[in-house]
């Protein structure tokens, strides 16, 4: 068995869907989700697996799914025939993709599957910087891959809040806002018949205490030993179920909130 967070910023239904929760103790800790263990079945025969990486190749265990990273875009393989390709784009100085490291196997079939690309992008500034991956799900099927979702995966930031020794002792040491967003994807394995559905579990928070990239942090109060402690954000620590649509398209069971503070590196 392999363990993948399958996390890391879009795999893949109802508005009652239960929120992430955390236990008391872990809503001071930097935001963290359990790992997912693969492969993954629901009763419908749809399977996730994890793929093997080798150079710019990533093939299912048995070889038969692979996807390779050729130039500006993914070569999707069948049993080593040609089953669709996606055009990604040429990474620039601000971003770069790969493979997501996981596929969901569609059908007891097997001639169609979801696959993803993930998007980072990255910032530098004066004394911090930040990262916001996405995962771009598609679905080939019939020769074609076509897009079926965009979701978060992952995305981390610092922001330099010390510029002096005054600003370094009301921050009690603490010189940098930290704000971390981290997903779980996993397969729904309660479907009976149909297209898979996909699980987003998310959790974020800052440090130190609730911080807001809206705000001058030194225009607060000044920080105590007992404020260097993360804030669980609950908002944006949530669960959504992704079920596909007859356009083929996938969407979450409710909206996903905004969660720039951490999301717009």
């Amino acid at each position: 068995m392999k363990q993948l967070m399958i996390a890391s910023a879009a795999l893949l239904a109802c508005a009652c869907t239960p929120p992430a929760t955390e236990t008391t103790a872990a809503n001071t800790a930097e935001p963290s989700l359990p790992a997912v263990t693969l492969p993954l079945a629901d009763q419908a025969g749809n399977r996730m697996e994890a793929l093997t990486q080798d150079g710019d190749r990533f093939c299912t265990g048995d070889g038969v799914w692979c996807a390779t990273q050729d130039g500006d875009g993914v070569v999707v393989t069948h049993g080593g025939a040609s089953a669709g390709s996606i055009a990604v784009g040429a990474a620039d100085d601000g971003s770069t993709w790969t493979v997501w490291p996981a596929i969901v196997r569609v059908g007891r079939d097997d001639a169609s599957l979801l696959i993803g690309v993930v998007v980072s992008t990255h910032q530098m500034y004066s004394g911090g910087g930040g990262e916001a991956s996405q995962l771009i799900v598609y679905n080939v099927t019939g020769g074609v891959a076509n897009e079926a979702v965009r979701m978060p995966l992952s995305a981390s930031s610092d922001v330099r809040a010390c510029f002096n020794e005054e600003d370094e002792k009301q921050r009690a040491g603490a010189c940098h806002d930290q704000y971390d967003f981290v997903t779980r994807i996993s397969l729904d394995e309660s479907v009976t018949a149909g297209a898979p559905r996909i699980v987003l579990e998310t959790a974020a928070g800052s440090y130190p205490g609730r911080v807001t990239r809206n705000a001058d942090s030194l225009e607060a109060a000044p920080l105590t030993e007992a404020d260097l402690v993360w804030a669980h954000d609950e908002t944006c620590s949530y669960r959504r179920t992704y079920s596909q649509s007859a356009d083929g398209l996938y969407a979450p069971d409710q909206p996903l909130p905004a969660c720039s503070d951490y999301l717009e590196p």
